[in-house]
């Protein structure tokens, strides 16, 4: 059993001791037993429980119900053995408990905190915000002709420049795997999402215009041809909206953070209990003496 495993069995137990037994006016069918342990059921509430706070959540519940199902019935095994050990009255569990008892308050706090500010109305007036100075990427619709060596792909130049069509050479002779289905069709593409010099050569293209000489790359030698430019739109609210929401959390969660330090007394002390020295106040503008901005006498000019 891998420590991950056994990590998630142990949360797992902690979420079934405490989950509810089923309301007695409930209905069987809203809360299922999905397992027994030695007469013990576990219903399906504390499994979902589980499934919510776990790794597994990333993948879907009927992907890993088998896995999730062993998690907690080895959960409730432990958790019954350590019951029987006595480890509730442990002195190292009961500190490990509140600790994790306030880290679990002080998280709950700082989350609803940002929750409450991560509004719609705040999220459409960052992405407005934003998007006054994120004007839409040049884009270039281009089609390339990849060649192992120069001889042939300046062999290919003089064939187009002499009247072949440039998509029926990509076809035939390039070595880009898709050119013979697309004749080397790239579509529309920023100058970021091709390496160096590709993207170069192809953003001093004009539409209609190819390259006179072979551009060499680390996958070979490419002749490009340039279809048409535009100006892609900035992305919209709906594409932005998951980066401006952590934006969002980790800004307002900083201030909630500076809230609680403003109006706070502190004190902090050294390791061995003495007083520590408070930091030095960084220099005004005004404080720089004179002759500060010199060079060193042995620094050249």
């Amino acid at each position: 059993m891998s420590l991950s495993w056994l990590r998630l069995a142990v949360v797992a137990s902690a979420l079934i001791a405490a989950t509810p037994a089923l309301a007695d006016d409930a209905k069987p069918g809203d809360d299922p037993v999905v397992a027994t342990v030695n007469g013990l059921p576990i219903h399906r509430s504390a499994l979902l429980e589980a499934y919510k706070h776990s790794r597994l959540s990333q993948a879907p519940i009927e992907a890993v119900y088998g896995q999730l199902l062993d998690y907690v019935i080895t959960s409730q095994l432990l958790l019954t053995e350590a019951k029987k050990a006595n480890l509730t009255d442990d002195p190292e569990v009961k500190d490990q408990m509140r600790f994790a008892q306030d880290n679990i308050l002080e998280q709950t706090y700082l989350e609803r905190k940002v929750a409450a500010s991560v509004t719609d109305d705040a999220i459409k007036a960052r992405y407005d915000e934003t998007i006054k100075t994120q004007p839409g990427k040049d884009e270039v619709h281009a089609r390339h002709i990849l060649f192992e060596n120069e001889a042939d792909a300046k062999q290919a130049i003089a064939d187009i420049k002499g009247g072949a069509k440039f998509e029926d050479i990509a076809k035939a002779k390039s070595k880009d795997p898709s050119a013979a289905q697309n004749g080397g069709d790239l579509g529309f593409f920023s100058k970021d999402e091709m390496v160096p010099e590709f993207a170069d050569a192809a953003f001093k293209l004009k539409p209609g215009e190819m390259t006179e000489a072979p551009v060499k790359t680390q996958f070979g030698w490419h002749v490009i041809q340039v279809i048409e430019t535009r100006q892609a739109p900035p992305p919209s609210l709906e594409e932005s909206k998951a980066s401006i929401v952590n934006d969002l959390r980790n800004s307002m969660a900083q201030k909630v953070i500076e809230g609680v330090q403003k109006d706070a007394s502190i004190k902090r002390f050294n390791l061995d209990g003495t007083p520590m020295a408070p930091p030095a106040p960084a220099p005004a503008a005004g404080d720089a003496k004179p002759g500060d901005d010199k060079p060193p006498a042995d620094q050249k000019q």
